[in-house]
This record gives structure tokens, C-alpha cells and sequence, in this order.
């Protein structure tokens, strides 16, 4: 487990996509008797979010964020940017 710091290039990425979530409904840090969203590290794969009472829910919640370079990673970047440049596209609806 590692600890990104906030001037990471995922970081604030990571909080706007725990915003998005359902529960969370567009709040990042869902304050609720003092506590709110906690960042509490980045595996390989995710980034791990625990709230200790969660306004709507009134419980523990843990939300893990997938990371972007695992989402990304079964692409073929080359040979898709090459596709890119060289595709017809018609743009006329």
C-alpha cells in the first residue's frame, strides 16, 4: 500500500470519481458528525476511501476507486493512436 501525495497526478481525479459515486451524491467529503471521506492509500489497482459514518447510510463505508493506469492498461496505445490519425471520420449527421 502506498500513500499518494496530493500533488500526484491521480489525486484529485480519484476524489471527483468518489464524488460521483451513488451514495455520496456529488459530495467528496460527506460531513457527518465530524467525520468525513478518508483517503487511506493506493494498492496497484485501487485507491481505498473509508468514511466512519456516512450520512446517508449512518454506517462504515469503504469505496475503492479503480486506478486509471490498470483501466488502461490492456489498450495497445501505439497501435491506437495510429488508428486515431488515420481513421475517415464523417462528421455529418
Amino acid at each position: 500500500m502506498e500513500y499518494l501525495d496530493s500533488r500526484h497526478s491521480e489525486w484529485i481525479g480519484m476524489w471527483k470519481e468518489l464524488a460521483c459515486s451513488a451514495v455520496n451524491q456529488g459530495d467528496h467529503i460527506c460531513l457527518h458528525k465530524h467525520h468525513r471521506w478518508e483517503y487511506m492509500g493506493s494498492n496497484r489497482d485501487h485507491h481505498n476511501f473509508r468514511h466512519q459514518h456516512h450520512p446517508l447510510t449512518g454506517r462504515i463505508e469503504h469505496i475503492y476507486i479503480e486506478r486509471r493506469t490498470p483501466m488502461t492498461s490492456w489498450t495497445n496505445w501505439p497501435q491506437v493512436s495510429f488508428l486515431a490519425q488515420h481513421a475517415e471520420v464523417n462528421l455529418a449527421y
